[in-house]
C-alpha cells in the first residue's frame, strides 16, 4: 500500500533554493561541514558519520547532512520548534533534525508534500533538492535512512552521508529498506508545475498555526 500525503499546517511563508541546497550537498559530500572535535561539537556543524572524522561508534549523518543541505545551502526555516519539540528538534546546533522518521515529519510540517510506499518509483514532480527517506517497513518503526536528492527526472540521482554515496542511483542497494518516502518542497507560485500540483496547491484547504 502507498501513501500520499498533503500537510495542511503551513508555519510561514518561505522561499527554497534548490541550487544553493545542491551546491553544499556537493561541497560537502566527502569532506563534512565540521572540524572532527567530537560527533555533536558545533563546528560549525555536527557530523555522525564514520567516514571523515573516524567516529567509530556512529554511523547516522544522512538526515543531518540533509538537513544541513536544506536549511544552510538552501536557505529553508530552521528545522526547529518551541522548546525543541518532537519532530523538528533544531538539535544539536539550533537548525537540524538528525532523525530520519522525525525530519520526513519535521518536512511535512512545512508544506513538503510526502508519497510513501513499497519502492514507489518517483513521482513525475521530484526534482533536484528533494529528499527521499528509505525505510525497512510500511509502519515506519524500524532504522530508515535518508539522501538528499541531486538530480530529478525518471531515475533521480541521491547524495548521502553514512555511507557516502555521490549521485548515486536513487534505488536502495539492499533489500532491507524496500519502502521509499519522496518528499518534495511545494512552492505553489512556482508556474513551471504540473497541473496536479497546481490542483493541490489551488484547492486544498490550508489551517495557519503558529509556533514562536
Amino acid at each position: 500500500m502507498k501513501f500520499l500525503s498533503f500537510i495542511l499546517i503551513f508555519i510561514y511563508s518561505f522561499s527554497y533554493d534548490r541550487n544553493g541546497a545542491i551546491e553544499y550537498a556537493n561541497k560537502y559530500a566527502q569532506i563534512p561541514n565540521h572540524d572532527c572535535t567530537g560527533f555533536d561539537k558545533c563546528t560549525p556543524c555536527s557530523y555522525y558519520g564514520y567516514e571523515a572524522c573516524g567516529y567509530t561508534k556512529i554511523n547516522a549523518d544522512a538526515a543531518n547532512f540533509v538537513s544541513q543541505c536544506i536549511v544552510l545551502g538552501g536557505g529553508h526555516p530552521k528545522l526547529k520548534l518551541e522548546n525543541g519539540r518532537v519532530p523538528c528538534r533544531g538539535y544539536p546546533c539550533g537548525f537540524e533534525e538528525i532523525g530520519a522518521k522525525n525530519l520526513g515529519e519535521c518536512l511535512k510540517l512545512f508544506g513538503w508534500i510526502s508519497i510513501f510506499g513499497y519502492k514507489e518509483p518517483p513521482p513525475i514532480f521530484i526534482e533536484a533538492g528533494d529528499v527521499i527517506i528509505y525505510y525497512p517497513d510500511e509502519g515506519k518503526s524500524l532504522t530508515p535512512f535518508t539522501a538528499f536528492i541531486t538530480e530529478g527526472g525518471n531515475n533521480p540521482k541521491i547524495t548521502s552521508h553514512s555511507y557516502i554515496r555521490i549521485n548515486a542511483s536513487y534505488i536502495y542497494p539492499n533489500d532491507d529498506k524496500p519502502y521509499y518516502q519522496w518528499l518534495h518542497y511545494n512552492n505553489c507560485s512556482d508556474d513551471t508545475y504540473y497541473i496536479i500540483m497546481r490542483f493541490v496547491c489551488q484547492h486544498v484547504h490550508l489551517e495557519l498555526i503558529y509556533f514562536h
